[in-house]
């Protein structure tokens, strides 16, 4: 039986792109679906057939991070719209310890933005990036990790 314990607060994360690593601020979209078709016949029906279909859109990834005036943001132009990410892996940690992984392959940029421009405020530059997949998998973790 599980316990408040076994929830998972106080987490930070890891995102690498193509095996390189990244410090994103956010990460958001972290999903995936599949598309139905519902088939109802004539008459009084209390259990439509439900058939998968071909994905017809994809999911959208969206990581955000604070933009540096340094060289060590340099690597971030790789990933322009249109570029191709073979893996994104994202690690979920508590305390120093991986407690999830998620994995998406074959990910291509969307859309790359910036944050508002507003010289009345002193808000950090944020860039963020639309990632779009066909699927996410959730990396099974042996217990006790």
């Amino acid at each position: 039986m599980s316990s408040s314990d076994d929830l998972i607060p106080s987490y930070s994360f890891s995102v690498s792109l193509d095996g390189k690593n990244f410090s994103f601020s956010r990460v958001d979209n972290l999903s995936s679906s599949i598309d139905i078709e519902t088939i109802v016949e004539g008459g009084f029906n209390n259990a439509p057939v439900i058939l998968r279909k071909p994905k017809q859109n994809p999911d959208i990834l969206i990581l955000e991070k604070g933009t540096y005036t340094s060289l060590m943001d340099i690597s971030m132009k790789l990933f322009d719209e249109g570029s191709l990410i073979r893996l994104i892996d994202i690690n979920v940690l508590r305390n120093g310890r991986t407690v999830r992984t998620f994995l998406i392959r074959n990910g291509v940029v969307v859309r790359r933005e910036y944050s508002t421009l507003d010289a009345s405020e002193s808000n950090i530059l944020i860039q963020t990036l639309q990632i779009a997949h066909t699927g996410m998998v959730e990396v099974p973790l042996p217990f006790g990790i």
